[in-house]
């Protein structure tokens, strides 16, 4: 980095990005969206794992939410680079609204499964073009403090999301889901309101052969990408740990805990909502620290610390059971989590072009979501067999060992020594 970039990066301020009148319609709309999500998270687990009493039913849901990031999302990149971007987020957003509607009325599972499906159909169509649009929207010199204010909601509603949705839901029950269906429905008219950039490409009549030559075009970029290369396959390590180990929280809470005492229900799903919204918090803390010092810390440093920072937090589960110590650690770990995310959104953003955006963020999360749905399917089960904390542990192992050998083989501390030196020298 030269003195007249490090100098024009100084130059730079969250006031200019709030400047950027569609940038905060943009930020409304994720508002309402975020928060819908915040709570819909906490409601179906709850919902699934009291309907059904079971952790491999409940991790089956969540599994069908995520196949259509697989089937669908790389689609969706295709046309996110080829039509109007704006249009697709709109019809995302009605489509999770419609689809979750009827769950308050629903008592088996494989209506669940379904709805569960539909949502994730919107969610992944959703992804692409917002996530392509964002630098399009606010330009690359703003691009990191526009992501780390976009994310700061993104967590800030996490953390809220948690700590209302226990509680109503302990409230009202299954009627919580309709509370994300508005939430859905005021996104989307806001986005409509909203100025979108399309992809700067070509206007190209659509074809099997050209959707699949798009594919092809957004898998091959991101692997024959050194950064994003070395990227997808730390990611590719945390979510298969991720999604063993996550979804178990709070048959934890509940289960082992508490012991499965149908009189400390409640409690266990307000400790739920409780230590998902210390985490969510840790992450906003993240990326406040990550925007302010992000030259200081250096973006390797950040990913590195953040994905052995899941190792720790989930092993841990073995050992304690104080609510307050997985509380703690929790708070550590949304940090460095938080900072990781940040650092990795940047890269991507700085990495790949605008042409190719939207196909190669629908490639990644497929790609991802392979993973994440086959763990997912099978983390209930590996509970149910070995029991959730030896589950929780070997989760943390896969993430500990997969990490290290990809540090150690793509030499990525020595890079994040180099950068941080680097930075230091440039600003002596």
């Amino acid at each position: 980095m030269s003195e007249t970039n490090l100098e024009t990066a100084r130059e730079s301020s969250y006031l200019d990005v709030f400047r950027n009148r569609n940038f905060l319609k943009l930020l409304a709309g994720q508002t309402f969206s975020n928060f819908g999500d915040a709570v819909f998270r906490i409601s179906i687990v709850l919902y699934v794992y009291i309907l059904t009493g079971s952790a491999t039913r409940m991790t089956l849901v969540l599994a069908a939410q995520t196949l259509p990031w697989i089937l669908i999302g790389p689609i969706s990149g295709v046309f996110a680079d080829r039509i109007n971007r704006k249009t697709i987020m709109i019809a995302s957003d009605l489509l999770r609204a419609v689809s979750i509607i009827a769950i308050p009325f629903i008592t088996s599972l494989y209506p669940l499964l379904i709805i569960a499906f539909l949502d994730g159909v919107g969610s992944s169509s959703f992804a692409a073009p917002r996530s392509a649009a964002i630098p399009e929207i606010v330009g690359m010199k703003l691009y990191v403090k526009a992501i780390s204010i976009s994310r700061l909601i993104f967590q800030t509603l996490a953390v809220m999301g948690p700590l209302i949705a226990a509680p109503v839901y302990a409230f009202f029950g299954p009627p919580t889901f309709w509370i994300t269906s508005g939430c859905y429905i005021i996104s989307g008219v806001i986005i409509v309101f909203t100025m979108i950039p399309s992809a700067s490409r070509k206007k190209e009549s659509l074809t099997v052969k050209t959707i699949f030559k798009d594919l092809r075009e957004g898998f091959s970029y991101l692997f024959n990408h050194k950064i994003i290369r070395i990227l997808i396959l730390l990611y590719t390590v945390i979510t298969i740990g991720g999604s063993f180990a996550g979804p178990l929280l709070y048959p934890w809470i509940f289960e082992v805990r508490h012991a499965g005492d149908q009189l400390l229900e409640q409690l266990a799903q307000t400790e739920y909502g409780i230590v998902g919204a210390i985490i969510a918090f840790g992450t906003v803390v993240g990326n406040l620290i990550f925007g302010k010092f992000e030259k200081k810390i250096g973006r390797s440093t950040a990913i590195i610390m953040g994905a052995f920072s899941l190792f720790v937090y989930y092993f841990m589960f073995q050992f304690i059971n104080s609510i307050y110590v997985i509380g703690a650690l929790g708070l550590i770990m949304g940090t460095l989590i938080g900072m990781m995310g940040l650092s990795i959104n940047a890269y991507f953003a700085e990495e790949v072009p605008n042409e190719v955006r939207g196909r190669a963020y629908s490639a990644t999360n497929a790609y991802l979501q392979i993973f994440s749905f086959t763990c997912l399917s099978l983390s209930g089960l590996t509970a149910d067999s070995i029991g959730i904390t030896n589950t929780m542990m070997s989760a943390s192992i896969v993430i500990f060992l997969g990490v290290l050998a990809l540090t150690i083989g793509t030499k990525m501390f020595n890079f994040s020594k180099t950068e941080i030196q680097s930075l230091h020298s440039i600003g002596d």
